[in-house]
């Protein structure tokens, strides 16, 4: 099973993507962790320069990126699969949509760099306003994260998207523990923990 956990930035995705692998972990449950984009790859080195303002891309290059970053690790991903029952995806394909509509892109043109990659079996959505997001990093923020109204259209999008696609979606401005029990909850209705 693939879980997904998705949000704009500063939502907690970070954390609570290792909360979540402990937590199943301590129930026995094979459980390993991506995290996307892996600036580690050739790639990803590259969308970390773009992020950064180091490098200039058309927006369609940077979204050919991320996906190539997603593809990068794809015998990874299946290793992955067929060792662990659960991976869990610390942001996956549903991100390079959303930022790609932000950016004014085609959906289907969006889908299509993912068409082919193992599909997620729950996404959560971690929701937290601008506002909340602001507070929680205020320096060293990417070109995405500085700026703030390109960020309320990320969440507005991300909002419309998961209640269309049938994603959880969860308070992320709460506690780091109210977070973390929504989110076993909602894979508990899944999968039975």
């Amino acid at each position: 099973m693939i879980i997904v956990i998705e949000g704009g930035d500063q939502a907690g995705k970070k954390t609570q993507t290792a909360l979540l692998a402990k937590a199943l972990k301590q129930r026995k449950i094979k459980t390993t962790t991506f995290s996307f984009p892996d600036y580690k790859t050739p790639v990803g080195k590259e969308i970390a320069k773009y992020l950064n303002c180091k490098r200039k891309f058309p927006p369609q290059v940077i979204h050919c990126l991320l996906a190539a970053n997603r593809w990068e690790k794809l015998n990874e991903i299946l290793a992955a699969q067929s060792k662990n029952s659960i991976v869990i995806m610390n942001r996956y394909y549903h991100s390079n949509l959303i930022y790609g509509l932000a950016n004014g892109m085609k959906s289907k043109w969006l889908k299509n760099l993912d068409d082919g990659l193992p599909k997620a079996d729950l996404v959560i959505l971690l929701d937290v306003t601008q506002r909340e997001s602001f507070r929680r990093k205020k320096t060293n923020r990417d070109k995405f994260e500085k700026n703030e109204e390109f960020l309320r259209k990320i969440s507005k999008i991300y909002r419309t998207i998961a209640k269309k696609e049938y994603w959880k979606i969860i308070d992320a401005s709460k506690s780091k523990q109210e977070v973390h029990e929504n989110i076993l909850k909602a894979i508990s209705q899944k999968i039975g923990l």
